[in-house]
C-alpha cells in the first residue's frame, strides 16, 4: 500500500513540475535570440524528457519487481517456519 502511495506521489509531482515548469521553458526559449543556440536548446529537451521518462520508467519498475520478490521471500520463509 506504501508502494502505491509513493508512486501517486511520484506521479502527482511531476505532473506539477510539468506544469510549472512549462512557462519557464517558453520564456527561455524566446529570450534567445542566436538560431543556433535555440535550435540546440529546441532539439535537446525531448531528448531529456525521453532520458526522464525511460530511465523514471525503469526505476520504478525494478523497485516494483523488487518489492514483489521481498514479499515473496519473506512469505515462503514464513511457510517454511510454520511447516517445521
Amino acid at each position: 500500500m506504501k508502494f502505491i502511495k509513493r508512486m501517486l506521489i511520484a506521479i502527482i509531482g511531476m505532473y506539477i513540475y510539468i506544469q510549472l515548469s512549462a512557462p519557464i521553458l517558453a520564456s527561455a526559449q524566446q529570450n534567445l535570440t542566436v538560431a543556433a543556440k535555440t535550435n540546440a536548446n529546441v532539439n535537446m529537451v525531448p531528448f531529456y524528457w525521453m532520458v526522464g521518462i525511460v530511465g523514471g520508467s525503469i526505476a520504478i519498475t525494478l523497485s516494483y519487481v523488487s518489492w514483489r520478490k521481498y514479499r515473496g521471500e519473506k512469505k515462503k520463509r514464513s511457510e517454511d517456519d510454520s511447516n517445521n
